[in-house]
């Protein structure tokens, strides 16, 4: 089993014939960034892996996230998509793929924490999400303890300035961090319902526009 691949919000499992993640996002980015034309000012940006693509904020939003994607890709992926418009924030769900047992994650922690760094100095304002629990059938593949360590080096990372952190997940959870509750999940993987999640993060997100639309002026302090 591989990670699952998601445009769109559509989520599938890749087998090893199938397109790689990177591929997938190769050829979704003209229509993208044919999206990201046409972005009205104050828009929130999406990206990330296929818990980001499921997600569909009650406000203005581009959803660039491909499903498969490591930090690094994330990184890379951005990089190469175009922004006429600066998004008002930028909605990060990364880590997944990364904390694959058969890439030691624990062993790569530093370097997926700088991948997910330079992502966030693109940006003015970021909320970065816990990664999701996963199955406990899906142990033996996904490292749970390696979702926690992560997890917890992105609530530091947030905690010195330049990001948010948020665990939209946190219902999902088990008594282990890293591993989900029965029925939480679809398939040991993906979140079956999303209306919770979404909730706590428009009142993060989408508050900027809400406030734009009443009329009421946002003062940034430093």
């Amino acid at each position: 089993m591989v990670a699952a691949a998601s445009v769109g919000g559509v989520a599938h499992y890749r087998s090893a014939k199938s397109a790689s993640a990177k591929e997938v996002a190769a050829k979704a980015r003209p229509a993208m960034a044919a999206e990201l034309a046409r972005a009205q000012e104050g828009f929130v940006l999406i990206a990330g892996d296929s818990h980001a693509a499921a997600l569909h904020l009650p406000c203005d939003s581009v959803n660039v996230a491909v499903g498969g994607l490591k930090a690094h890709e994330v990184r890379a992926h951005l990089a190469q998509l175009p922004m006429p418009v600066e998004p008002s924030a930028v909605l990060l769900v990364v880590g997944t793929n990364d904390v694959l047992r058969k890439q030691s994650p624990l062993e790569r922690v530093d370097d997926w924490v700088s991948a997910v760094r330079q992502v966030v100095g693109r940006f003015r304002k970021v909320v970065v999400t816990a990664i999701p629990p996963v199955g406990e059938e899906l142990a033996a593949i996904f490292d749970p303890d390696a979702i926690l360590v992560y997890s917890h080096r992105l609530d530091h990372l947030c905690s010195g300035g330049g990001c948010v952190y948020a665990d939209p997940w946190n219902a999902l959870r088990s008594r282990l961090f890293g591993q989900a509750r029965p029925g939480a999940l679809v398939d040991g993987l993906h979140v079956a319902d999303h209306t919770a999640a979404v909730q706590e993060l428009a009142d993060v997100l989408c508050r900027d526009q809400a406030q734009r639309a009443d009329g009421v002026e946002t003062v940034k302090v430093d």
